[in-house]
């Protein structure tokens, strides 16, 4: 009988979050009064695809989880750990599979999602995680709804692309172990995500239609809606 696959996700939560203002970092904001990064596990975890779940975390911060993360909200989940992460998220993610390289096989699958994406459905999870066992590379994306417009530096229009051939990017991102450590490894640039990474290798990442509601809290007004969401799916019990 052949094994199964594990799955590996990995968190990034060590950034700054500058464009949301104030002091409190973004995986730690309160959001239907629990931090964000709370919600975004639990929705990980109620995917129930994950053998192992890594927050990579602000050097020196992995204390402060600990104790006002893991022991105030996640007593129950034993598989979920803490390793500190880098100065960017492709630094941190690197350093994610770096902690898993010699407890991971090539197929293994990691599943990287963004910390402040708390409303994740573990549907979504469950179909990038099943499209990457397939072909080794997956990433959720959205269709645009508003025209792109390229422009020069003064401004001016130069091109309108049909948006039809373009995706806005989400995450989860899941790829085979492999694939990902070979990108993170033979690249020195720094990419927005990690499907650009793999990109670069020639390999093809397959897109999953996401989900509109899986934004990523980046300004104040995110948080906002992200309550919205929130509100609305306890009153239909989800």
């Amino acid at each position: 009988m052949p094994q199964k696959q594990e799955c590996v996700l990995l968190l990034p939560a060590a950034g700054q979050g500058l464009r949301m203002g104030g002091k409190v970092k973004k995986p730690y904001l309160l959001l239907a009064g629990k931090p964000v990064i709370v919600h975004t596990l639990k929705a990980c975890l109620d995917a129930a695809i994950f053998s192992r779940l890594i927050v990579l975390v602000t050097p020196g911060e992995e204390g402060k989880f600990e104790e006002d993360i893991s022991k105030a909200f996640l007593k129950e989940y034993k598989n979920v750990s803490v390793v500190p992460g880098g100065i960017s998220r492709q630094d941190s993610v690197f350093l994610g599979l770096k902690s898993i390289r010699h407890s991971v096989n090539h197929g293994t699958i990691v599943c990287v999602h963004d910390a402040v994406r708390p409303l994740v459905s573990s549907l979504l999870l469950q179909k990038v995680v099943a499209e990457a066992k397939r072909y080794g590379a997956a990433s959720a994306g959205v269709p645009l709804t508003d025209t792109i417009k390229m422009v020069n530096k003064h401004n001016i229009v130069v091109n309108t692309p049909l948006r039809e051939n373009f995706i806005a990017a989400q995450t989860p991102q899941c790829f085979k172990f492999s694939i990902l450590w070979d990108a993170h490894c033979r690249t020195a640039k720094q990419a927005s995500d990690d499907a650009t990474l793999v990109e670069q290798l020639g390999v093809m990442v397959r897109i999953v239609k996401g989900d509109n509601e899986n934004i990523k809290l980046t300004t104040p007004h995110d948080l906002k809606v992200a309550e919205l969401c929130l509100a609305q799916r306890l009153k239909k019990g989800v």
